[in-house]
């Protein structure tokens, strides 16, 4: 369920405003909207989100489900800087869940995305999973099982990502869930389908459970090969995980034809450092180690029609010659997506630095 279509019910009529400033409403209609435009043309929407809670506050009052609903919205569009509004996201949607809960029963679905908004920006991983759990439990009175698959995922995501492993085995049981329901219920190319099989593989790598993780994330790739007919961010992120698993369990052909599938989707950058799909960390050289020296390798090298580093030459250095043998070790077990011209892979010159550094 998504907080934006809790927009639907401010078309209501404006009842309830009948002591508010005519000017005020009037203002409101107009900003609110704007940011309904700005949110159809993807423009960032932030500031009239804001304006709009602030006056709808005063139209509404602060016990009516619509000021609940604007500060979802309002909360919602706090994402450009996650970290620096975690906690302003999460006053808004404990407003709107406490004006919510007022007004509806404790059942109610209307109560789910001001949970969910808590649960994703709490600092409590404990509470975190009290919200999930009164999440899922709320999708389950409606009898609506996909509702509670998509509750079980979302939970799974929340705390698999936002609480680094705390409750690694009740998400992982909320994954699996979803995941069966899916799969039995929803056609392959669904969101929900791609969305589980990226948590499957992220949970099978942390496991290493590699053959899995790469399973799962072929899979995705051939949904959007077979099925979907655009190029996706989703896609391009399938393809460089499975560069870099392939990579780490030394299946560098089977990477080869993951490299050529993402330089076909992005662009090669002449004028900026490359970004490689698969690095290796070079080595600290034990002589200079032991005595604490510091030292950096600057290197040009050719990206091959199959995204292998080739020819590596030192352009500069610093620190001696054991930084530079390490360097290119390292730099021969990269990988990149090689550029095309004209429909076609070619070799292509690009450089990187390596900074060794060890602490004080």
């Amino acid at each position: 369920m998504k907080a934006s279509s809790l927009l639907l019910c401010l078309a209501i009529a404006y009842s309830g405003y009948s002591h508010a400033d005519e000017s005020i409403h009037s203002q409101f209609k107009i900003v609110y909207q704007q940011y309904l435009d700005a949110q159809q043309q993807g423009k960032g929407a932030e500031d009239k989100a804001e304006q709009a809670y602030l006056l709808g506050k005063q139209i509404y009052g602060d016990k009516s489900d619509n000021t609940a609903n604007l500060a979802i919205n309002y909360a919602n569009e706090l994402h450009q800087y996650p970290a620096e509004n975690k906690q302003k996201r999460f006053t808004l949607f404990e407003q709107a869940y406490t004006i919510l809960a007022a007004n509806h029963p404790a059942s109610s679905i209307e109560l789910i995305d001001a949970l969910l908004g808590m649960a994703t920006n709490t600092d409590s991983v404990n509470r975190a999973d009290a919200l999930y759990k009164q999440v899922i439990e709320i999708a389950a009175v409606q009898k609506v099982p996909k509702l509670v698959a998509d509750m079980k995922l979302a939970a799974a995501q929340g705390l698999a990502y936002g609480f680094q492993g705390k409750k690694y085995n009740q998400a992982k049981r909320y994954l699996l869930e979803a995941d069966e329901f899916y799969s039995q219920n929803l056609p392959e190319n669904s969101v929900e389908r791609i969305k589980a099989d990226f948590l499957v593989a992220a949970f099978a790598e942390g496991k290493r459970q590699y053959s899995k993780a790469i399973e799962r994330l072929n899979r995705v790739v051939s949904v959007f090969d077979d099925a979907l007919s655009f190029d996706h961010e989703t896609e391009l992120s399938a393809h460089s995980k499975l560069v870099h698993l392939y990579e780490k369990t030394g299946k560098s052909d089977e990477a080869t034809k993951h490299c050529l599938a993402i330089a076909k989707m992005v662009p090669w950058q002449e004028n900026q450092q490359q970004t490689p799909l698969y690095r290796q960390e070079p080595n600290y050289p034990d002589s200079k180690a032991r005595f604490r020296q510091d030292g950096s390798v600057q290197m040009e090298f050719d990206v091959n029609t199959a995204g292998f580093v080739k020819n590596i030459t030192i352009i500069k250095s610093e620190g001696g010659e054991a930084f530079e043998q390490e360097a290119i070790k390292a730099m021969e077990k990269w990988r990149y997506a090689p550029k095309f011209e004209d429909g076609k892979a070619v070799v292509a010159k690009a450089q990187v630095q390596l900074d060794f550094k060890i602490g004080r």
